[in-house]
C-alpha cells in the first residue's frame, strides 16, 4: 500500500469522533475571531510528531485519534500508556533501562480502550506511517524504552510502515543541520547539530519524496495564535497562552485541500517559556514544510505548579487528571479541536 492510501479517508469519522468530543467539552460553536482558521487541507493528511514528553504526546494522539491521525515521528519516547497514570513508572522504566516495559500488557491495555470507544478502534492504526528515533549516547530515554516502542508499533501496524534510526554520538536532543549544540550534549534547547535533518526525513516517512527547501525565510509565515479559546473549553490548565502556526503561501483559505497537516509538539523545557521561538524556528520543519504545502500546528505548554508541571511537558503520565491519554484527557481535547478550526470541520 502506497504512503498516500495510508493516509486514508475519514471523514464521516472526523464528523462522529468530534461530535462526541463537542458533547464531553460542551463546546458547539466553533466559529469566533480568536480561534485558528480553516485552511485548505486534506482532512487524510494529518499527522503528528515530538522528541521525548512531545514523542509521548505525538503517540497518545496518534493511537487514541487514529481515525484522524495517519502518522506519527517519534524521537526519544516509548509506546502508550507506558507510565499507566505513575510518576513513579514514568520517571523509571518509561525513561531509564530499569524495570521492562510490559508491552504485551499495554497492547491489551489499548485494545480494551478501544473497544470501550475511549480511544478510536486500533484498526485505524494498520496502514499508518511511523518513523522512531534514537540517539545512541541518550542518557535521559534508555534504548529498551524506545525498542519497546517500536514493538508496540509494530504489533498495530504493519511492520514494513515503521522506520526505526538509531544514530552514534547522540544525546537526547532533535538532530538537525547546522543548528543547536554539540550533537551528543544533552542540554537546552534541545536541538543537536548533527548533520542529520530529523524533520525532513520523519516528514519524508509519513508524507513520501518531499521538495528540497529552498533560499527563503520561511519564519516570516510564521504566526501566534491564542491558545486559550481551546484550552478554557477542555478545562487544560497546562497550555500557554499563545502558540504558533505555520502556513505556507499555496495553502491559505480559498485555495483547493491539497495541503497537510503536521503537528508538531516540543519537549520538557522547550516551549516558548523557555526558549522562545528556538525550537519552532530551528529544528527543520519550517523550511521542509514551506516548499512541500504543509501546514505545521506548533501548540505550547507552560511551566506550571498547579498543575504540577514544573518543566513544561506534555501530560503522559496524569498530572492533569487519569484520563490523560483518552480522547476525553483535557490536552488531548484541546489539541483535537485546534485540528478541528483547522480541518473546517463543524462549522
Amino acid at each position: 500500500m502506497s504512503q498516500e492510501s495510508g493516509l486514508r479517508r475519514r471523514g464521516s469519522a472526523h464528523a462522529a469522533a468530534l461530535a462526541v468530543l463537542l458533547a464531553i467539552t460542551g463546546c458547539s460553536d466553533r466559529a469566533g475571531p480568536d480561534r485558528l482558521p480553516e485552511l485548505a487541507i486534506d482532512p487524510e493528511s494529518v499527522t503528528v510528531s515530538g522528541i521525548s514528553a512531545g514523542g509521548y504526546m505525538a503517540v497518545q494522539l496518534h493511537v487514541a485519534y487514529s481515525e484522524l491521525i495517519g502518522g506519527a515521528g517519534v524521537l526519544a519516547a516509548g509506546p502508550y500508556y507506558c507510565a499507566e497514570d505513575s510518576l513513579r513508572l514514568a520517571l523509571g522504566r518509561c525513561m531509564k533501562d530499569g524495570e521492562e516495559i510490559p508491552t504485551d500488557r499495554l497492547l491489551e491495555i489499548t485494545s480494551h480502550l478501544a473497544l470501550r470507544g475511549e480511544i478510536d478502534p486500533i484498526a485505524g492504526l494498520a496502514d499508518d506511517r511511523v518513523w522512531i528515533f534514537h540517539g545512541a549516547d541518550d542518557r535521559v530515554v534508555a534504548r529498551p524504552v524506545v525498542d519497546a516502542l517500536q514493538a508496540y508499533y509494530e504489533a498495530l501496524v504493519r511492520p514494513e510502515n515503521v522506520l526505526r534510526v538509531e544514530r552514534s554520538a547522540t544525546g537526547h536532543t532533535f538532530p538537525t543541520v547546522g543548528k543547536g549544540r554539540a550533537c551528543g550534549l544533552t542540554e537546552s534547547p534541545f536541538l543537536g547539530n548533527c548533520g542529520f535533518d530529523a524533520a525532513r526525513e520523519l516528514l519524508e516517512q509519513l508524507y513520501g519524496p518531499l521538495q528540497a527547501a529552498g533560499g527563503t525565510d520561511p519564519a516570516r509565515d510564521l504566526r501566534e495564535f491564542d491558545q486559550r479559546p481551546y484550552s478554557e473549553v477542555a478545562a487544560s490548565r497546562a497550555f500557554a497562552e499563545q502558540g504558533w502556526l505555520f502556513v505556507p503561501e499555496d495553502c491559505r483559505a480559498g485555495a483547493p485541500a491539497h495541503c497537510r497537516l503536521h503537528v508538531v509538539m516540543h519537549g520538557c523545557r522547550q516551549g516558548a517559556t523557555e526558549i522562545g521561538r528556538e525550537f519552532v524556528e530551528s529544528a527543520g520543519y519550517l523550511e521542509v514544510a514551506a516548499v512541500n504545502s504543509i501546514v505545521l500546528l506548533f501548540p505550547q505548554l507552560a511551566p506550571s505548579y498547579q498543575p504540577l508541571n514544573p518543566n513544561g511537558c506534555w501530560d503522559w503520565w496524569g498530572y492533569e487528571g487519569e484520563d490523560y491519554a483518552l480522547k476525553r484527557g483535557a490536552q488531548m481535547a484541546a489539541l483535537r479541536l485546534m485540528i478541528a478550526d483547522l480541518l473546517g470541520e463543524q462549522r
